[in-house]
C-alpha cells in the first residue's frame, strides 16, 4: 500500500497595505503572505477577505495610522468584529505607545463591545515574560494599567537580536529552530565552499548566518511562551483562528509581531 502523502501545515498572514507587502521575505516559510489593498474602500477590503477569499484561518495585520483607522471603522459598521477570534495591538513602552493603544481600543469598543483583546508588550529589555513580575509590572506601569482599565489580556515578548539577519533565510526564528541542523549543516558547507574560492565576503556572511540559526533555540522557547499565553486566551484544539493585529501608531512591533509570533501560532497550533 501506498504510504499517504502527509499534508504540510501552513499558515495565511495578510497584509492590509497600499505601499508594502513586509513579509515578502518569507520565500522558504510555511507562512502564505499575501497583500490586501485598502484604496479608498476599506470596506469592500474586508468583507472580501471574510466573504471571498477563501480563507478560513488568518493572521489579519493592519497598516498604520490612517489605514488602521479607516479599517476598524469599517469593520465596525459592517458588524464584523464577530468574524475575529482575537485583536492584538502590540506596544514598546509606555507614552506615546500607550496612548495610541487607548485610541485603538476606543475605535473597536466604540462597534463591538465584546471582540477580545490582548495587548502585546513586546521588543522589551526585560527576559521576563511572567505578567505578575513586580518589576516588569512597575517598569510599565501605564501599559498594565490599560490593559486592567479596558479589560483587555496581556502578552509580553523580550527583544531579540538577529530577527533581521535570519530573514535572509526566508523563515521565521520560530520555524528555522525546528529545522535547525539541517540549515547549519546546508551553511556550513557553504562557508566551505566560499573559503576555497576564496569569497572571504560571502564566508563572512553565511558564518554569520550561522550564528542567527545558533540563536534561535532560545528565541522559539520564548516564543512558545507567547503561544501557550494564546492558548489560555483562545482556549486550546481550535479548528480555525483569526487574528487581527492592529495599531494606529507605527513602530510598535506590528509586522515581527504578527510574523514571529502570531502566524507561527496559527502554524503551530492549525497543523496538528
Amino acid at each position: 500500500m501506498a504510504k499517504k502523502e502527509e499534508k504540510m501545515a501552513t499558515a495565511n498572514l495578510v497584509e492590509m497595505d497600499d505601499l508594502n507587502l513586509d513579509s515578502a521575505w518569507l520565500t522558504k516559510s510555511s507562512i502564505r503572505p499575501q497583500q490586501m489593498r485598502v484604496g479608498n474602500d476599506a470596506g469592500a477590503a474586508i468583507e472580501h477577505l471574510i466573504y471571498g477569499s477563501g480563507l478560513d484561518s488568518f493572521v489579519l495585520d493592519i497598516g498604520g495610522n490612517e489605514t488602521a483607522s479607516k479599517t476598524l471603522g469599517a469593520i465596525g459598521e459592517q458588524l464584523l468584529f464577530r468574524h475575529f477570534d482575537l485583536v492584538v495591538i502590540p506596544v514598546r513602552d509606555e507614552g506615546q505607545d500607550v496612548d495610541n493603544a487607548v485610541k485603538t481600543i476606543d475605535l473597536i469598543r466604540e462597534h463591538d463591545k465584546d471582540v477580545k483583546i490582548a495587548i502585546l508588550l513586546n521588543d522589551i529589555t526585560s527576559r521576563t515574560q511572567d505578567v505578575n513580575d513586580f518589576s516588569l509590572r512597575e517598569a510599565f506601569a501605564e501599559v498594565f494599567d490599560l490593559a486592567d482599565q479596558a479589560g483587555a489580556e496581556l502578552m509580553v515578548m523580550p527583544r531579540i537580536e538577529r530577527y533581521g539577519r535570519s530573514r535572509r533565510l526566508g523563515m521565521t526564528q520560530w520555524e528555522i529552530a525546528e529545522k535547525r541542523e539541517e540549515i547549519t549543516e546546508t551553511l556550513k558547507n557553504t562557508v566551505i565552499e566560499a573559503e576555497n574560492a576564496g569569497d572571504s565576503n560571502k564566508a563572512k556572511l553565511f558564518t554569520r548566518l550561522i550564528r542567527a540559526v545558533s540563536g534561535a533555540k532560545q528565541v522559539r522557547e520564548l516564543v512558545d511562551v507567547v503561544h501557550a499565553r494564546l492558548d489560555k486566551i483562545l482556549g486550546k484544539d481550535k479548528q480555525r483562528l483569526r487574528v487581527m493585529v492592529v495599531s494606529t501608531k507605527g513602530g510598535v512591533g506590528k509586522s515581527v509581531s504578527s510574523q514571529q509570533l502570531v502566524a507561527t501560532y496559527l502554524l503551530s497550533r492549525l497543523g496538528k
